[in-house]
């Protein structure tokens, strides 16, 4: 049980990267900041950001378990 929650704790700090970098590189990219609409842009890469990090303490819950049983 603690090799799964290694395992989930770095792919959610992989999927909250990945969107971090995303959003980063969005919004400083002058052709798309310029984008009205860039609202709508941003929630969606939030909300991956948003999962990376439910599915990184989803991970820590698994690891807690372990150390329990």
């Amino acid at each position: 049980m603690a090799k799964l929650g290694l395992v989930t704790n770095a792919v959610g700090l992989v999927i909250s990267l990945t969107g971090t970098v995303l959003l980063f590189l969005h919004v400083t990219d002058e052709y798309h900041s310029a984008i009205q609409d860039i609202g709508s842009i941003a929630i969606g890469y939030l909300g991956l950001i948003l999962l990376g990090v439910s599915v990184s303490v989803t991970g820590i819950a698994l690891l807690l378990r372990a150390n329990v049983d």
